[in-house]
């Protein structure tokens, strides 16, 4: 088995891609200064007791939870997490890109994809593909004085082709693209 991106370091690039009908994974757009992509592959289980023990246990189909944090506010990225349209208007130097957040639910998906460098080999990385997410909260943010805003988004997970994510070493690291 090779040997090439097992010690990944940090986060060096992030895309998000939206997703249409079941499983039409569109254009990906670049989350510029991502600081964290979180992620929690989770089963519940289920018991069955008899005669004073457990006779039985049987494992629940695993989903999947996790968050992602941004560094910089990049409202292309936000547009495609919270599935709402991003809109620029003017022309430079008075452009204005403006999204809306709708007092609605948005059942919108979105594909997520993150990428670590490998620290033992040089140009090797590990990637992470996050096959389909919907946002549950935020984007969180806060602005205040002397302190960064890095809005924070909340998502669940659910399978694409039965898969709910897939990991992958690359032994030359490659940039994500679709």
């Amino acid at each position: 088995m090779p040997t090439f991106g097992e010690i990944p370091y940090g986060l060096e690039d992030c895309k998000v891609a939206p997703i249409t009908g079941t499983s039409t994974v569109g254009t990906l757009v670049d989350v510029p200064g991502v600081r964290s992509v979180s992620f929690n592959v989770e089963a519940d289980s289920d018991e069955l007791e008899g005669d004073n023990q457990v006779i039985s246990k049987v494992r629940k189909a695993p989903s999947l939870s996790g968050s992602v944090e941004l560094g910089k506010i990049n409202l292309a990225a936000i547009a495609v997490l919270r599935g709402v349209t991003a809109s620029t208007t003017g022309s430079t130097p008075n452009s204005i890109t403006t999204i809306q957040e709708p007092d609605t639910a948005s059942n919108a998906w979105f594909q997520l994809v993150g990428q670590a460098p490998d620290t033992e080999s040089t140009g090797s990385a590990y990637r992470v593909t996050l096959n389909k997410l919907i946002s549950t909260s935020g984007p969180d943010e806060t602005m205040e004085v002397n302190s960064w805003n890095t809005p924070t988004i909340d998502f669940e997970g659910v399978g694409i082709g039965g898969y709910l994510l897939k990991r992958e070493q690359y032994e030359t690291k490659t940039a994500i693209s679709a």
